[in-house]
């Protein structure tokens, strides 16, 4: 049987998880807002700072729809994903949370949350061939330093392109 305050604990954490995403995923749009409005008027000098909106982001002046991202920029791209993930994951954390509440076992739970995590990141960031390939190259010692301390968006794409290699290699293993 498995411990009632564990089950209250993954609750509690799942609830604060999904608070976190329904609270960043503005402050990020608001970003890429930013950085759109300042390229637009070319104003390269500008760096958007979430600290410096006020306000919220008009709905038709929101980011830009794309079917894909461009990925020679890690600023735009590493947003523009984010943001997928964000808005993807809500729904998913509320379904895992009813699971939670409904007494599912906590590791089924557990497991089926960290595979949907996956299937949205996966899905966020696709066309990511020169990236994918720029993490073959890099030294052992790097890639454990960008993991440990991402050091711009450049670090921050990488960072969540070496957390699906490592869940694919799980898998794969576990297969």
């Amino acid at each position: 049987m498995e411990n009632q305050d564990e089950r209250t604990s993954i609750i509690y954490k799942f609830t604060r998880y999904k608070l976190f995403l329904e609270e960043k995923g503005p402050l990020l749009k608001e970003e890429l807002y930013h950085y759109y409005h300042s390229k637009k008027d070319d104003r390269k000098d500008v760096i958007p700072r979430i600290n410096q909106v006020s306000g919220d982001v008009p709905e038709s002046d929101g980011p830009k729809k794309v079917d894909y991202i461009r990925y020679d920029n890690p600023y735009e791209a590493y947003l523009t994903a984010q943001i997928q993930v964000y808005e993807a994951l809500i729904p998913i954390l509320e379904q895992h949370i009813t699971f939670c509440e409904d007494d599912d076992d906590l590791d089924l739970v557990l497991e089926s949350l960290e595979h949907h995590i996956y299937q949205v990141k996966k899905q966020a960031y696709t066309d990511v061939e020169d990236w994918e390939q720029l993490l073959d190259h890099l030294p052992e010692d790097r890639l454990e330093e960008i993991k440990i301390n991402p050091k711009g968006h450049g670090d921050l794409l990488l960072k969540e392109l070496i957390w699906i290699r490592s869940y694919e290699e799980k898998w794969l293993k576990n297969r």
